[in-house]
């Protein structure tokens, strides 16, 4: 693997990570005041009562803020947050990941290209 190459991929990679990650970061700002999120929230579940109030907490799995409806009955009706963001955060660490090995790999090529030698099994570096 070519040096330009590896620093292209890097770059790639590296905007990846920050592209995906801006949806979950979003999500997690949003969540700050999750009863007012949820209570100005133009999508809320077929049934509910505006003025019965509504509460919102910040979820994790799937990432996003997850709101609490009432409906006339009194029921409780539960808003998820979606799978976007989750997925965006995945591909995300993914990307972060991919940057982690490939910078590992490039760190082991430069040591024994400088004429040292690695010992994986003991962890000790030689020198020729």
């Amino acid at each position: 693997m070519n040096r330009s190459f590896q620093i292209g991929l890097t770059v790639v990679l590296l905007a990846a990570a920050l592209l995906c990650s801006v949806p979950v970061a979003a999500a997690a700002y949003q969540a700050r005041a999750p009863d007012y999120q949820c209570a100005i929230s133009q999508q809320i579940p077929d049934g509910a009562v505006r003025e019965l109030g509504a509460s919102g907490s910040f979820s994790v799995w799937p990432v996003g803020l997850q709101c609490r409806y009432l409906d006339a009955n009194g029921l409780e009706l539960i808003m998820s947050p979606g799978w976007f963001a989750t997925g965006l955060g995945i591909g995300s660490l993914t990307a972060v990941v991919a940057l982690t090995a490939l910078s590992t790999v490039a760190l082991v090529r430069s040591l024994q290209s400088r004429g040292h030698e690695l010992d994986p099994p003991g962890g000790h570096e030689l020198f020729r």
